[in-house]
């Protein structure tokens, strides 16, 4: 519920109107989990239409949420603003979120610190052991360049014609005819690559995500994966393939 320190900001849900077009998407489900975990610290902005009702400039997922939870107040501020006014601050509002970044090692580092007592908190907020997991590894890769979840690739030369056994290491190495295209031999592996190629060679790859979003949207796809009772298998890996082979003719 509303903590007490914002008890004289509150006003009945009833009279809170949620903002016409708004176009900000937000995740009520995560919102409801930390208000049924803290309650309501920090206020909505509202604009008074002078009959008894408010529209929701800044909350409207919270409003949301605490509908959802059952509350019948929530603490706002009434912003004295006109129409117009009030369309820029909710523009605003929302803008000034987008424009900022999350520092993914000192986020690691506090989860780290808390995640063991709010395990259904961060479940409910998407944060499971295999994404916080992900994020460990890429903030010790990468620390401060890991940025909104977008990793610069590592360049790499192409593959070259080598000899099949290397001098300096003695390790074996895959040899690529001269006439072999580098992004064909990088598609298809070994039997690419040499006549002699082996379907137990591996190539591995870096998926480099254009934003936040889309990796998000990624670990939501490995989540489904891990927990789908469709795909079998004791790996991401037979897992992944076995979704790839019921979705596609090739």
């Amino acid at each position: 519920m509303i903590h007490e320190s914002l008890s004289s900001l509150a006003l009945p849900i009833e009279s809170l109107l949620p903002l016409e077009g708004n176009p900000r998407r937000g995740n009520v489900d995560a919102i409801a989990a930390s208000y049924n975990e803290f309650g309501q610290v920090k206020p909505i902005v509202v604009k008074d239409n002078d009959d008894g009702t408010y529209t929701v400039l800044a909350g409207n997922h919270q409003l949301q949420a605490a509908k959802s939870l059952g509350w019948t107040e929530m603490a706002a501020i009434v912003l004295d603003a006109d129409d117009k006014a009030a369309i820029a601050f909710a523009i605003a509002d929302n803008r000034t979120v987008e424009l900022g970044h999350t520092d993914e090692t000192a986020l690691f580092e506090m989860l780290s610190s808390v995640s063991d007592d709010y395990s259904y908190l961060f479940e409910q907020l998407q944060w499971d052991d295999f994404e916080i997991a992900a994020l460990s590894e890429h903030a010790e890769k990468y620390d401060e360049d890991y940025v909104q979840g977008y990793v610069a690739p590592e360049i790499v030369r192409p593959i070259e014609a080598v000899a099949a056994l290397d001098p300096s290491t003695g390790e074996k190495r895959l040899e690529a005819r001269p006439d072999i295209d580098t992004g064909v031999a990088v598609s298809q592996g070994s039997t690419a690559i040499t006549s002699g190629g082996t379907e137990k060679a591996v190539v591995q790859y870096t998926l480099v995500f254009d934003s936040a979003a889309q990796q998000r949207r990624w670990y939501d796809f490995i989540r489904y994966l891990k927990s789908s009772a469709v795909y079998g298998g004791d790996t991401t890996a037979e897992r992944l393939f076995e979704f790839i082979e019921a979705h596609s003719d090739f």
